[in-house]
């Protein structure tokens, strides 16, 4: 067997094997980018994802406030005007956050656990509208043409913010917190028994 012819016939079957530098190069190249790309997504995300459960608990809340309002005795929604209510990260009321001298200190407000604050307002005729709302005067409620107001009817404005880090500081008129501000308006009416 002649050694050169069998030399060639091993180095024809043997295939080149790896990579080149250059195809090396463009890989890490290409996947660079794609990291580089994906790595600027990321804050984006997070701060997507912050906001979209800032906007679920805030809407509970606002359900929430809204269920007991409802429940209420209608001629004593006058209590309510201008009640703070504090709520921790899932969106549960503090415990006693509307009787703040019995609520130990860590459920208190500007406590690590105040997360999210609510604002009741049942404006009465002749009183204005918070400022997150215009502040305008309030003349009642009406559906007719003739600005009847009407006595079954009760206007209601809760107002929700995020207020984590703000601690008790947080203020609703501060035209730099009013970007926190989520804003529900809604109507409360006289049923049941009292609608006699």
């Amino acid at each position: 067997m002649n050694l050169s012819n069998h030399s060639k016939k091993s180095k024809a079957r043997r295939p080149d094997s790896g990579f080149s530098l250059v195809e090396v190069t463009i890989a890490m190249a290409i996947a660079a980018v794609a990291v580089a790309t994906l790595m600027g997504l990321i804050p984006q995300g997070i701060t997507t994802m912050r906001e979209a459960g800032d906007e679920a608990i805030i809407g509970r809340i606002h359900q929430q406030i809204l269920n007991e309002l409802q429940m209420a005795d209608f001629d004593a929604l006058d209590t309510y005007n201008n009640m703070e209510v504090y709520f921790d990260d899932q969106g549960e009321e503090l415990s006693d956050s509307k009787n703040q001298g019995a609520a130990q200190d860590e459920r208190k407000k500007g406590a690590f656990a105040h997360v999210y604050t609510a604002r009741i307002s049942v404006p009465a005729q002749g009183n204005s509208m918070p400022p997150s709302v215009g502040g305008a005067g309030f003349a009642g409620v009406s559906f007719d043409n003739k600005v009847t107001v009407n006595p079954l009817l009760r206007s209601v404005i809760i107002e929700v913010a995020a207020v984590a880090g703000l601690g008790g500081d947080f203020d609703w008129s501060s035209e730099e917190h009013r970007r926190l501000i989520k804003i529900y308006q809604t109507n409360v009416a006289k049923m049941g028994r009292a609608f006699q």
